[in-house]
Order: structure tokens, then C-alpha cells, then sequence
């Protein structure tokens, strides 16, 4: 199962319901995806969720992890078909 830690940018100036959106994805990749916390020892990837495209959460200290940035509710749907191949 692969483990995704959620990074969240301020909320600003949000498009969407970023919180919503990762329910959505979580709930869609169930058995494939576990959301785990930032700090947690053995994530596989950060998904960095911006609310707009600007994109300006601090991931710095996630350098050497994989990350995948979501901008928008498409970048999502394009995540989950990585997932489920």
C-alpha cells in the first residue's frame, strides 16, 4: 500500500474544497493509498494539494521524497488513474 502524506498550501485563494477533494481521493484509492501524517518514517509520496496555481506550499523539507502536486480537480483524477494503473 503506498503511503501518501497530504501537504496543503495556506488557502489563500482556493479554487476548490481542497480537504473535499482529498476525501475524494482517498475514498476512490481505498486499498491502494493510506493517508498518513507528514512526520510519518515511511511516507512514498507527498501529494502537495494548491488550491490555485501558484502552487506555493514550502515543500523544501520533503527534498529526496517523491512529491505530485494537485493544482486543480483534474491534476486528481489524473493521479488516481496513475494509481490504479
Amino acid at each position: 500500500m503506498l503511503k501518501v502524506g497530504i501537504k496543503y498550501c495556506g488557502g489563500c485563494n482556493p479554487y476548490y474544497d481542497r480537504v473535499a477533494l482529498v476525501k475524494r481521493i482517498a475514498d476512490r484509492l481505498a486499498g491502494k493509498v493510506k493517508i498518513v501524517a507528514l512526520d510519518h518514517d515511511r511516507i512514498d509520496l507527498v501529494l502537495a494539494v494548491e488550491g490555485c496555481n501558484t502552487a506555493c506550499a514550502e515543500l523544501s523539507q520533503f527534498d529526496g521524497k517523491k512529491i505530485r502536486v494537485i493544482t486543480y480537480p483534474e491534476d486528481a483524477k489524473e493521479f488516481i488513474q496513475e494509481i490504479l494503473g
